[in-house]
């Protein structure tokens, strides 16, 4: 039986990442030592930051993916789900956990790969002076009036707008 589409991004994400660093057993999901008979316990074990970096690493690894298919997904939301510490020092939002994920101005790179997938519609106002590859974009959103936002398929755009930074990527 083939893949889900969801199954294969999974799969070529996970089949991207380097694993040579992960810990010593592999075991069934929700694996937990206290469960484990004296002769099962493995006698390598990570520290406690060791198994923050794994949980972060598998946290953004899925992310990608989930990024990449959800349009409303909140990678902090998520990571916090995940047991992460979402917050700096000074109690905002770490950086770190959107740093960490395959994007350019909310635009997540197809899982498995190093690209981004073309754009088929591109958003701007009456009032702009460029369109946008989506209102992720940071100089989109900085400027943002509220607005009707227009939409256009991608290469039919009136010469009135010109491309944002965020249409520069390297979609192909």
């Amino acid at each position: 039986m083939a893949l889900s589409r969801l199954a294969q991004q999974f799969a070529a994400e996970i089949a991207q990442h380097d694993w040579s660093d992960a810990p010593y057993r592999i075991d069934r999901a929700g694996h937990s030592r206290d469960g484990d008979t004296p002769a099962k316990r493995s006698q390598e074990v990570l520290t406690a930051d060791e198994t923050r970096r794994v949980r972060m690493n598998v946290m953004w690894v899925t992310a990608q993916v989930l990024g990449y298919n959800d349009p409303n997904f909140d990678v902090f939301e998520f990571a916090e789900a995940c047991g992460i510490d979402t917050r700096n020092s000074r109690g905002g939002r770490n950086g770190t956990i959107d740093a960490g994920l395959r994007t350019w101005f909310g635009e997540y790179m197809r899982p498995g790969t190093w690209k981004f997938d073309p754009a088929t519609e591109v958003i701007t106002t009456e009032t702009s002076d460029a369109y946008h590859a989506s209102t992720q974009c940071t100089l989109f959103s900085s400027g943002y009036k509220g607005a009707p936002l227009l939409r256009f398929a991608s290469g039919q755009v009136p010469a009135k707008w010109k491309p944002c930074q965020c249409m520069s990527l390297d979609r192909h």
